[in-house]
């Protein structure tokens, strides 16, 4: 099986560092030229199926790169990007110090999903994937914290995965898509 996880292009909000969570955002015209260049490394056939989150910023990635592919998209709730509570729409810089203590520590407190619940369902959706596309070449396209952590499962090394806030390395830039081959 081949997997290539990609995170979707640049939105307005990434541009101006404003935490997205599951709010809707469109692609900025930045985040449709990225996507537009990703797609240039691919031609049709090279991609079985696309699955895509459903957030209206992952499916503008999908169809961007579906116009090569030409293939069928499906979404997938599981690949959603993590739920950001009442911390959508807001800057990292206006985070009150226990705000950012309660986002790594208790962020159901903050109506959050904890990375662990991130992890649960990326986990769940791993599982679909190696069961029914074993022998298929699939795109995933999905958010940073979702491909960090689905990319670190394949690899059967998920010994960081529970610090994703604290690592610096690893994460996927905008439209950025890393290939994996899984047997």
């Amino acid at each position: 099986m081949i997997v290539y996880i990609m995170r979707h292009g640049q939105t307005i909000w990434n541009a101006k560092n404003i935490t997205q969570g599951r709010r809707q955002n469109r692609l900025s015209e930045f985040g449709k030229e990225q996507v537009e260049k990703a797609s240039k490394k691919f031609k049709q056939g090279d991609v079985d199926v696309i699955i895509s989150s459903p957030l209206m910023r992952t499916m503008q990635t999908a169809n961007i790169m579906n116009k090569v592919l030409k293939t069928k998209i499906l979404r997938d709730e599981r690949i959603l990007e993590i739920d950001k509570g009442v911390l959508a729409g807001r800057t990292r810089t206006t985070l009150t110090e226990e705000e950012k203590s309660l986002k790594k520590d208790n962020p159901h407190a903050l109506k959050m999903e904890s990375v662990q619940d991130v992890v649960d369902r990326v986990r769940d959706f791993s599982a679909y994937l190696l069961s029914n596309f074993h022998d298929k070449k699939v795109l995933v396209v999905t958010h940073d914290i979702v491909a960090f952590i689905l990319e670190k499962i394949l690899l059967k090394d998920e010994k960081d995965v529970l610090n994703y806030y604290e690592i610096h390395e690893g994460k996927y830039t905008n439209a950025e898509i890393r290939k994996f081959t899984i047997d």
